[in-house]
């Protein structure tokens, strides 16, 4: 996730703690034992597993500028975190960081991350393929000239491997398919514009495990995730309301129609291409099953489409008429949970996301949430703003 959107999560949360921001929705209830359908579920809350030593006695923005951007789950056991921090004390610098946990959140390790001839102060997406090997993706240098930078590890972050990408974007998702075979997806701001997000942009794919990138489609619009399947079937999702696929291992892409995008007429005011959503996450469980988070970028809003056609078409399952949805990770095609951009909770469903439940964040005060990851239904974490995330079955 790129500076700009953490500017956005700060502003949300300074609007909070002024009383002004809620979280209702008539479609989500509160944390309740039973579902609209009548399946049972036990209530869950989510307590901050892990949150910055640095963070002791913070409270408001001080606190939330320690920013987990996110999330790679190994297995039940091994996790990794990755997003970024204030330099050092009063400072207005940031740096990467990266967090590990091995024994499945008991105790976590963190480390900033440095590189020769390179000041990394933007990390925002993370992506392991086994224990030892992983990439990260995001910025160095000054805002006045940043870099898109990717890094690997082959020995479970102990050390890391630096690279600058050629380009004017800077990354924002990572996903390799094996050891080799790996896609980048970035973002640049609007045409005409220096800062911001939603201008063009290109996925970028790798045969060498990362020591060279190549453009595989170059796209008028900015990229925010990527999922795939299995190493032929994958989908990545972006701005104005746009989500693409790959059925041959990513040398070719086609759009698919979301039903929320900005189409190439004019927009009609009010109407769904209007509200300028990001896909800000995509996430197949089998290949015609399949869920995507949409965020307004002009109002709160959110979206969870879904699919049973492998993206051929997409529905709008959960409309979320006061905060946009951040992400959405389910084990299957009928449990998962969902993060939101306002309030204090994450949401959880059993019926492929038809009815919600809505489950305590357990913080001492309000903060967005923006990835999560699972590596089954006892072993749920999220991350965001503050803390890294954990559920815990009451």
């Amino acid at each position: 996730m790129l500076i700009a959107k953490r500017v956005a999560v700060l502003a949300t949360l300074l609007t909070a703690f002024s009383g002004i921001a809620g979280c209702n929705n008539s479609r989500s209830t509160s944390n309740q034992t039973r579902q609209a359908d009548g399946q049972s579920t036990k209530s869950a809350k989510w307590i901050a597993q892990y949150r910055s030593p640095l963070t002791t006695g913070l409270t408001g923005p001080n606190l939330t500028s320690y920013f987990y951007s996110g999330i790679s789950v190994v297995n039940q056991n091994v996790v990794f975190v990755c997003g970024d921090m204030p330099a050092g004390k009063n400072s207005d610098e940031r740096i990467g960081v990266v967090l590990k946990t091995v024994d499945g959140g008991q105790k976590w390790s963190e480390s900033t991350m440095h590189a020769p001839g390179m000041s990394i102060t933007t990390l925002n997406g993370i992506h392991f393929i086994n224990e030892n090997m992983g990439w990260l993706v995001g910025a160095e240098g000054s805002e006045d000239s940043r870099s898109g930078v990717v890094l690997k590890t082959t020995d479970g972050g102990t050390s890391w491997s630096a690279a600058r990408l050629v380009g004017k974007q800077i990354p924002t998702t990572v996903l390799f398919t094996d050891e080799n075979t790996g896609f980048i997806g970035g973002a640049t701001p609007p045409p005409g514009e220096d800062v911001g997000e939603g201008g063009p942009s290109a996925i970028l794919g790798t045969t060498d495990g990362g020591k060279t990138w190549q453009p595989q489609i170059n796209l008028s619009i900015s990229m925010y995730d990527l999922y795939f399947l299995d190493k032929m079937n994958g989908w990545a999702s972006g701005s104005k309301g746009s989500i693409y696929h790959t059925n041959d291992g990513g040398r070719t892409w086609n759009s698919q129609r979301t039903e929320i995008e900005t189409g190439e007429s004019i927009v009609v005011p009010g109407t769904e291409g209007s509200k300028l959503f990001r896909v800000l996450g995509v996430q197949f469980t089998d290949p015609d099953h399949g869920f995507a988070a949409a965020a307004a970028e002009e109002e709160d809003a959110g979206r969870l489409l879904a699919t049973t056609n492998g993206g051929v078409s997409w529905t709008r399952q959960w409309v979320k008429p006061d905060s946009g949805i951040r992400d959405t990770f389910f084990l299957n095609r009928d449990e998962g949970w969902a993060v939101t951009e306002r309030g204090s909770f994450v949401y959880h469903t059993v019926d492929g996301g038809r009815t919600w439940l809505s489950e305590q964040e357990v913080f001492e005060q309000e903060c967005t949430l923006v990835r999560i990851g699972a590596a089954d239904a006892s072993h749920v974490w999220a991350v965001g703003a503050s803390a890294v995330f954990f559920r815990v079955s009451d």
